[in-house]
């Protein structure tokens, strides 16, 4: 992982950690520019992540676009790609498992559920569930 990545993965734990702290020092003291250290590392990198989605383990594969809405929860060690979407429809945002892959140029859409272990595949539209360890790809395009 290069240093642009690790230090977004870096802040991103860090505003979390200091956004959820009991203490009323820290909130007030360190939040504020830890938090805009993690906005400015985010549009450095293109990554519009909000704070508390990712669980644990998060990897972000390249720099580029990454839209992910703040009502979207995902698990434990994700491997994300460039130019993915995970975004509400009506309001409704996905689950995503421990363990899922998802490839560059994914769209992962409303309210559905995407199980522990799965693939979904380099420009893939979900809109409907994955189960446990599956799969879901683009359809192949036709050459004439």
């Amino acid at each position: 992982m290069t240093n642009d990545r690790a230090a977004f993965l870096f802040l991103l734990r860090n505003a979390e950690i200091l956004r959820d702290s009991p203490s009323w020092l820290q909130r007030r003291a360190f939040y504020p520019p830890v938090r805009l250290a993690f906005w400015l590392w985010s549009m450095l990198c293109g990554f519009d992540i909000p704070l508390g989605v990712f669980g644990a383990g998060l990897s972000i594969a390249h720099r580029g676009s990454i839209v992910v809405n703040g009502d979207a929860v995902v698990g434990r060690n994700c491997r994300i790609h460039q130019n993915v979407t995970i975004g509400a429809i009506g309001g409704e945002a996905p689950v995503i498992g421990d363990d899922v892959f998802i490839g560059p140029g994914a769209g992962i859409y409303g309210p559905v559920r995407i199980g522990s272990g799965a693939k979904i595949g380099p420009h893939a539209y979900v809109v409907d569930d994955v189960p446990e360890a599956g799969r879901a790809f683009a359809p192949k395009a036709t050459i004439r």
